[in-house]
């Protein structure tokens, strides 16, 4: 007897929602609309589910892209319109989409590089936990001078509005601009923002984030020298007037290049800053750096060594973990491939792990890349990376402890190993010590859409399984079914309910079992293919998520 399986990668535009998907090569469809979908940023919806905003071409004759966004619920439901709503599809290109939660009722802001007025301008767009909307159509302007703007940023302002920070050409050379808008959509600072640092030559890549007052540090590359890049950083508070010296206090100005800043919170108004630094004058290290509420920096000068292992260590990301730290990872060439490594600090920037970091991805990789962290709000830390194979790149996780001990399976666990690519990989806490992701794929072969995943804090797709133990005893036996087959709990003499799935996430039986009996697969006809169910017992103590096969 042939089994016949679903092909992974097909899906079905006609779907409008689906639970979170269990399977690692199936995933949970975010934007799978015509052309591509890309440039995908993700925050928490307040509510362990997750708000998405992409650079989209779906409308577009040529290669123009218009800015959309999709709320996934925590049950892995679409909350708004199937494949996203339109935050802004105005004339001409709209791209390089930034996106902060408010705080307050599951809103957030969206900002974007817009040239509909022949240059590139920077606009925004508040939208409801609903969907909805909520400022002019296509969003307002943040910046409109006659010359370029770029690279937006943005935090909440604690206040239902953000600060937004930007590259700003005005002087010629690239220089640091932000602005203040309200909850309503109001710009609170000076028309078209407020100078951050107008030095001499270039200042680029500037990263942003809150010092808990309402007001925001600020961090970026600097080449005021007209030698190499240094980093620096500045204050402001709520007014948008500069607490540090004008322009900025040094971070670091060692020898040769700095660049690639990175910002998280100290918690206590201050910043904490790593770079990629080239010092050495041989290959690029991690380097960081505590600066006080007051501008000073609080650890070695030009910063403490986060790696400093032979060949290159870059495309550094981090996260603030409250009392245990902060958190740095990174792609790292020391043992002749890009391999994913991570450290821990303490908060006053003694190393915590192993000197040079521990090793995250699995030595199999051809090369893994582009790493992601955030906490897993129980003092950890979760990473995710894409991980390259002979047949494209695929999307991987690890979890480490407080104390930075690796929680998961070594070399870390499949998120997508979906056909063709899977990259760009963003997460968002589940608030149970787990995280969402979403990512951009190339499954079908000719564009990018838009996929996600739910893992649970114990590193599975099931909540209740731990490192494998399946504690309710659920069995599905014969597997591949026939006429014969059951599923059955052996543990409780609870009622339990069953909802079976297809593999697309559509469901196609929902049934409550009583009196400790069993269900019969007999009692629906099932095709050729892959199916998932999900069994809950009915006082919500416990759960289960399964599959099975159907053959012809």
């Amino acid at each position: 007897m042939k089994l016949l399986y679903v092909t992974p990668f097909l899906v079905i535009s006609s779907v409008v929602s689906a639970q979170w998907n269990i399977s690692s090569s199936i995933n949970t469809p975010v934007a799978i609309a015509p052309k591509t979908q890309n440039n995908a940023h993700s925050i928490s919806d307040t509510k362990n589910g997750v708000i998405t905003a992409w650079d989209d071409s779906r409308n577009a004759l040529t290669n123009s892209t218009d800015i959309y966004a999709q709320r996934m619920k925590s049950n892995g439901y679409e909350k708004w319109a199937s494949n996203g709503v339109a935050i802004c599809t105005n004339t001409l290109m709209q791209k390089s989409v930034a996106i902060a939660g408010t705080g307050i009722d599951g809103s957030a802001i969206i900002t974007w590089e817009d040239n509909r007025n022949g240059n590139w301008d920077i606009y925004a767009q508040k939208i409801d936990s609903s969907g909805n909307v909520l400022w002019a159509t296509d969003g307002i302007v943040i910046c409109n001078k006659t010359t370029a703007q770029k690279s937006p940023k943005l935090i909440s302002d604690n206040a239902g509005g953000a600060i937004i920070v930007f590259e700003d050409s005005v002087n010629f050379y690239w220089d640091i601009t932000a602005q203040r808008i309200s909850a309503t959509g109001v710009a609170m600072w000076a028309t078209n923002g407020v100078a951050v640092c107008a030095a001499p030559n270039t200042q680029n890549n500037p990263k942003i984030d809150v010092d808990d007052l309402g007001g925001a540090v600020f961090t970026w590359q600097d080449k005021r020298n007209n030698v190499d890049y240094d980093i620096y950083a500045q204050r402001f508070d709520p007014s948008g007037t500069a607490l540090w010296t004008a322009n900025g206090v040094v971070v670091c100005n060692a020898t040769n290049v700095q660049i690639s800043a990175r910002i998280e919170p100290d918690g206590a108004n201050g910043a904490l800053i790593s770079w990629i630094d080239k010092r050495n004058a041989m290959d690029y290290n991690i380097y960081i750096q505590r600066i006080t509420a007051a501008g000073v920096a609080q650890w070695t000068a030009n910063g403490v060594a986060v790696c400093t292992a032979t060949a290159n260590q870059s495309g550094q990301d981090m996260k603030y973990l409250g009392a245990n730290g902060v958190v740095v990872a990174w792609k790292d060439l020391r043992n002749g491939k890009y391999e994913i490594y991570a450290q821990q600090l303490d908060l006053s920037g003694m190393i915590q792990l192993t000197t040079n970091g521990i090793l995250l991805s699995n030595t199999s990789s051809i090369k893994s890349i582009n790493v992601n962290s955030i906490s897993d709000g129980q003092g950890g830390s979760i990473m995710a990376w894409q991980d390259s194979t002979s047949l494209g790149f695929d999307i991987y996780t690890q979890r480490l402890n407080a104390t930075g001990g690796v929680k998961w399976t070594t070399g870390g666990v499949a998120i997508s190993t979906a056909a063709n690519d899977q990259v760009n990989a963003s997460q968002v806490t589940d608030g149970n010590g787990g995280a969402i992701y979403v990512w951009e794929d190339k499954r079908n072969g000719t564009d990018y859409e838009i996929y996600a995943h739910h893992l649970y804090g114990v590193g599975n797709t099931n909540s209740i399984q731990q490192q494998g133990e399946n504690k309710l005893h659920v069995v599905c036996y014969p597997n591949p079914v026939d006429n014969s087959s059951i599923i059955e709990l052996k543990n409780t003499n609870l009622p339990w309910s069953i909802t079976i799935y297809d593999a697309y996430g559509k469901e196609i039986h929902s049934q409550t079992i009583l009196n400790n009996d069993v269900y019969h697969l007999k009692t629906t006809p099932f095709s050729a293919g892959i199916y998932f169910y999900s069994i809950q017992l009915t006082d919500k103590s416990a759960s289960y998520k399964g599959s099975f096969i159907s053959t012809k």
